[in-house]
């Protein structure tokens, strides 16, 4: 009877036992975490490594601008140093970041893509156990090659960063669901001081070419990249894209306009 009920209990250990030497098992939430993704800010393009910098709660992308959507993520390591100069041991807490999985769904929570890996690269330290040590990661939510069969709307990413302890072991954020709203020329805007009163006449918005009449972009009134998260005046575009020219053409701004 012992014997029977021995054999059982090892019986339905072994694969909890194996599992138990696989990274996937091993997988905690609370070990890294992202916390947000990082304003990027015109005048202050450069993101520092913080946790308790600026985030924004939603991003935007304008695909007559942008290809892709690439995010500032501030992720932090929970896992606490294990070094010790006395003892002549090495830190083995501290993670190579290598990149995130990315889910991309609607508002409701359909699949709009398949699930992808998204390379990013990162070094985040062990925490010391009192405070997570931060790290940014660049990382594509909307791929380039994923854009252009999105629709237009609100597009949720559900993004997970990975990456690699210098002990060998992998470890997993995490998720953190970050909405995006794409649009078609939704970050160009017309201003007055932007309009052409040469053409167009009084009924007819037509914006001023680039040029040294049109009115100077300002280094705090830049997006750090075009066409996301931050609006951008029609002067930047209207040389080169019909969209930028008049809000007749731009889909954002007439529904009859889009493709």
């Amino acid at each position: 009877m012992r014997r029977s009920l021995l054999k059982s209990l090892l019986a339905f250990a072994a694969p909890c036992l194996v599992a138990a030497s696989l990274p996937s098992c091993a997988t905690n939430d609370s070990m890294m975490f992202i916390e947000g993704v990082a304003l990027q800010k015109a005048g202050a393009c450069t993101v520092k490594a913080e946790l308790n910098g600026t985030f924004i709660a939603k991003g935007r992308m304008d695909r007559l601008l942008a290809t892709d959507y690439v995010a500032a993520l501030i992720v932090g390591n929970q896992i606490t140093q294990r070094g010790s100069r006395e003892r002549i041991r090495t830190e083995t807490s501290r993670v190579a970041l290598k990149g995130a999985e990315v889910k991309l769904e609607n508002a409701q929570g359909a699949s709009l893509v398949p699930a992808f890996s998204s390379i990013g690269t990162g070094f985040v330290d062990a925490s010391d156990g009192t405070d997570a040590a931060p790290a940014v990661m660049f990382a594509a939510l909307i791929p380039a090659s994923v854009a252009p069969s999105l629709p237009r709307g609100t597009v949720v990413a559900k993004v997970r960063v990975f990456g690699t302890t210098l002990g060998g072991e992998d470890v997993e954020s995490s998720e953190l669901s970050f909405p995006i709203d794409v649009c078609d020329g939704c970050l160009v805007t017309f201003s007055a001081a932007e309009r052409d009163p040469t053409q167009g006449g009084t009924d007819n918005y037509v914006c001023k070419a680039a040029s040294d009449t049109a009115p100077a972009v300002t280094e705090v009134d830049a997006p750090c990249t075009l066409g996301i998260d931050f609006p951008t005046p029609c002067t930047t575009c209207s040389g080169v894209l019909a969209e930028c020219q008049s809000p007749t053409n731009n889909c954002a701004y007439n529904l009859a306009a889009c493709k």
